[in-house]
C-alpha cells in the first residue's frame, strides 16, 4: 500500500483572504490500482500529520507500507506497526545521521558490510535500459538510534543504473523497513511505490482533468477529488470491457447499460 500526497493545483486562489490548494493524502493499493482512503491536510499542516490519521482509518493489518522520505517519521513507524502492518520507508537528507551511515555502510571503520541478499533486473523499454539493483542488509545496529523505529529490521540500497543512447546516469536510494533482509521482497515493495504516482496522480491529471479543475468554495474541491477516486476504482475495478480510462468514461456516459454495470445496479 502506497501513501503519498497531491495538491489539485488550481484550487486555491492567489490572494492572502484565499484558502490554500487543496492537498489529498492517499493510500493507493499497487496491486488492484484503487484508493483505498485518503484524507486532506489541515490548513498550514503537512502529511507528516495527515498520515497517521489516514492510517487510523483503514485496515492495513499484513499490508506493506512504502511512503516517500516526508513520511519517514518514528511516530508514523509506530502507528503502522501497531496496526499490524510492515514499512518500508525512505531515508533522505531529512535524516542526516541515518542516511550517512546507510551511505558509508561500505567503509565503515568497524569494517565493511555483506549485504544479506541482493536482486537485481534489467528492464529494456522506450530506448532505454534500466538496471534496478537492492542490497538488503539486518546489521541494524550500525545504523544511528536504530532503537527508536520500532521492529527495525534491515535496511537497504537500491540503486538504478539508466542508460539512453550513449549517456548513462547512476541513483542512489536508501530505505529501512521491518521486513526481514530479503532484496526482492523489498525491491517489490520500492517498486510498486511508484505505482501511486503512474496509475492514480498521473491519471487524475491526464484523465481527469483535476489540476485544471478551478472548484475552490468550501468543501466543494475535496468532496470532487473523492468522487473522483470513486469513479477511478469503478472503472479499474470493472474487468468486463478491455479499455483504457479514458474509454470507459466515455462509454459509461452514453451507454446505460454499463454506466448501470459499473454502478451495481440492477437493469
Amino acid at each position: 500500500m502506497a501513501i503519498d500526497g497531491k495538491t489539485s493545483r488550481r484550487s486555491g486562489g492567489k490572494s492572502k483572504t484565499d484558502a490554500s490548494p487543496l492537498h489529498l493524502v492517499s493510500a493507493f493499493a499497487a496491486g488492484m490500482g484503487v484508493v483505498l482512503g485518503q484524507t486532506a491536510t489541515a490548513e498550514k499542516s503537512n502529511e507528516i500529520t495527515a498520515i497517521p490519521e489516514l492510517l487510523a482509518k483503514l485496515a492495513i493489518e499484513g499490508c506493506v507500507v512504502t511512503i516517500d522520505a516526508m513520511g519517514t517519521q518514528t511516530k508514523i513507524v509506530r502507528t503502522i506497526r501497531e496496526r499490524g502492518a510492515h514499512y518500508v520507508l525512505c531515508v533522505n537528507e531529512n535524516h542526516p545521521n541515518l542516511h550517512d551511515l546507510i551511505l558509508f555502510a561500505n567503509i565503515d571503520p568497524r569494517g565493511p558490510l555483506t549485504p544479506n541478499s541482493m536482486h537485481e533486473t534489467t528492464i529494456k523499454d522506450h530506448g532505454r535500459i534500466e538496471v534496478r539493483r537492492c542490497r538488503a542488509y539486518a546489521a541494524i545496529d550500525r545504523l544511528y538510534k536504530s532503537e527508536d523505529w520500532q521492529d527495525l529490521e534491515s535496511f537497504a540500497v537500491v540503486e538504478r543504473i539508466r542508460t539512453v543512447g550513449e549517456h548513462t546516469s547512476t541513483e542512489r536510494v536508501f530505505y529501512i523497513s521491518s521486513l526481514p533482509a530479503d532484496a526482492e521482497c523489498i525491491a517489490r515493495a520500492v517498486r510498486s511505490h511508484w505505482e501511486i504516482e503512474n496509475r492514480l496522480h498521473w491519471c487524475l491529471d491526464v484523465q481527469f482533468n483535476e489540476d485544471q479543475s478551478r472548484v475552490r468554495s468550501g468543501y466543494a474541491a475535496n468532496n470532487l477529488a473523492i468522487v473522483r477516486h470513486i469513479v477511478m476504482n469503478l472503472l479499474r475495478l470493472n474487468t468486463t470491457r478491455k479499455a483504457s480510462i479514458k474509454s470507459k468514461r466515455m462509454l459509461a456516459a452514453t451507454i446505460d447499460e454499463f454506466r448501470a454495470e459499473l454502478l451495481g445496479v440492477m437493469t
